[in-house]
């Protein structure tokens, strides 16, 4: 079995590209389109893929440890089995260590700067399709716990839940590595089962309080978030359009997030800022403009508070 299989991919060619051809693929686009602040692959992407599951050590490489802000229609199950690095999921921010196990549901923005190419573990995404052409009821994704896009998507698993997650990853790459017939339909098995276990995780760690549950109206601020944070960063703008109070919504953020309702605004604005810095040519007045500043000082005053440096100290370190 080769590592790094970036595999079984349904396009409209006639010939599939090879694995590193894909990866090459999802580089050109991050690279090309790294202006939009967040890449839309559902319009940026060409080839389009019913599932993919591949080693994360060979994309990390490939994608020289960053992955800019992105959407896609897709779902995404990693498990980050060695390494250290820095995540944004939606509204979530945080650092990501050993044994991470993280979800992200489709069209949830989200971008990963490696603090080491060094990293190990598995990653594997898939659209609702998928499983419809091999007989699945689409509840048995949608329907997952795991997939709320309001619940806190990572979790620390312990050695046991690993070998777990390592053994059906594990079998996945071998499954789709083969000949065999039906193959589709094994994998959509797996990856139930998969799902299966994450809600289960997630389920026990809730029940012992490590975990944030659902709630509604995080859900629609998570929504409204992605909607509006380039040019709406008060907390009474999204308070007013979820019909409750400012301090209320605070205190809903804070306590399903971690953090209050301003400090995730200015977050998601951040991540966008990071990226266009990190992979454009854009001035510094252009990049306000963009992200809806109406004063280039006051965008470099904002980024200087967040990041700890400022913006051209930032770019030529990314660089």
């Amino acid at each position: 079995m080769r590592s790094g299989l970036f595999v079984h991919c349904i396009m409209s060619l006639t010939k599939p590209l090879s694995d590193s051809d894909i990866l090459d693929r999802y580089k050109e686009v991050f690279q090309r389109f790294a202006k939009d602040g967040v890449i839309d692959m559902d319009k940026r992407l060409k080839y389009k893929f019913s599932y993919s599951v591949h080693r994360l050590e060979d994309v990390v490489r490939k994608m020289n440890g960053i992955v800019p802000p992105n959407r896609q229609s897709v779902y995404y199950i990693t498990f980050f089995k060695k390494g250290t690095a820095q995540k944004n999921i939606g509204m979530f921010h945080f650092p990501i260590g050993s044994n991470t196990l993280m979800l992200i549901p489709q069209r949830v923005i989200h971008s990963t700067v490696y603090q080491s190419l060094r990293c190990s573990g598995y990653l594997i995404n898939f659209n609702i399709d998928f499983f419809l052409n091999n007989a699945f009821p689409k509840k048995h994704v949608i329907d997952k716990k795991v997939f709320k896009s309001s619940l806190r998507p990572y979790l620390t698993v312990s050695a046991g839940q690993r070998k777990k997650l390592e053994a059906i990853f594990e079998y996945i790459l071998r499954e789709n590595a083969s000949g065999h017939l039906e193959k589709n339909q094994m994998i959509a098995l797996k990856i139930l089962e998969l799902l299966i276990l994450c809600d289960r995780f997630f389920t026990d760690a809730e029940a012992i309080g490590k975990e944030s549950i659902y709630h509604p109206t995080i859900e629609k601020f998570n929504e409204l978030l992605d909607q509006h944070a380039s040019k709406e960063r008060t907390v009474r703008f999204y308070a007013d359009a979820l019909n409750v109070h400012p301090a209320h919504l605070n205190f809903l953020v804070k306590k399903y997030n971690g953090m209050n309702a301003k400090k995730t605004i200015d977050n998601r604005v951040f991540m966008e800022a990071q990226s266009l810095l990190a992979t454009t040519s854009w001035s510094v007045k252009e990049i306000a403009h963009q992200l809806g500043f109406s004063d280039a000082n006051y965008f470099s005053a904002f980024f200087q508070k967040m990041a700890g440096m400022s913006t051209t100290a930032y770019r030529a370190k990314a660089r």
